[in-house]
């Protein structure tokens, strides 16, 4: 998941954003903060707003998943499934990001000196207000709207919908 928080750090440091790593990881892989500032004495103050997002990152690749439609389903372990559950009303809840890599490790990236491509594409998921906990020891299915790709703008509209 390191080489998967590097991206999101990069498309939140685009984006104007603090980042950091949480350790220990108790179930949260990266902290975004949103930056403000304020003109003082002619200069920008810059600080954090105290708005921030946490996010759990999990990578698979495109032989894992199903695509079914305008819908990614993927097995997520029970456990992270719960975590993000018994997260969704608090304060600062917890967000999936999932990395869909080419089956083919050789294909995940291309480094020149010219650019830097990842492939293939990640996706963020936040459950629904129905969905409950799941007793399940093991897996849990979860459905990922193909909408849900993470952009450039993917960090600005989780902060106005879940900060």
């Amino acid at each position: 998941t390191r080489r998967s928080s590097d991206l999101i750090e990069l498309i939140a440091a685009f984006n104007g954003f603090k980042t950091s790593s949480s350790y220990p990881d108790y179930g949260t892989d990266l902290d975004i903060k949103e930056v403000d500032f304020r003109m003082e004495n002619d200069h920008k103050r810059y600080l954090e707003t105290g708005r921030e997002l946490k996010f759990q990152l999990k990578a698979t690749t495109e032989n894992s998943v199903i695509v079914d439609g305008d819908l990614i389903k993927y097995d997520l372990n029970a456990s992270t499934y719960n975590d993000l559950i018994s997260r969704k009303h608090t304060k600062n809840p917890l967000i999936l990001i999932l990395f869909v890599l080419p089956t083919d490790k050789d294909n995940w990236l291309n480094i020149s000196d010219e650019e830097l491509i990842t492939k293939k594409c990640a996706y963020w998921f936040f459950p629904e207000s129905a969905e409950l906990l799941t007793a399940n020891t093991d897996k849990k299915r979860i459905a990922i709207s193909k909408n849900n790709f993470i952009s450039n703008e993917t960090l600005n509209y989780l902060f106005e919908k879940h900060s």
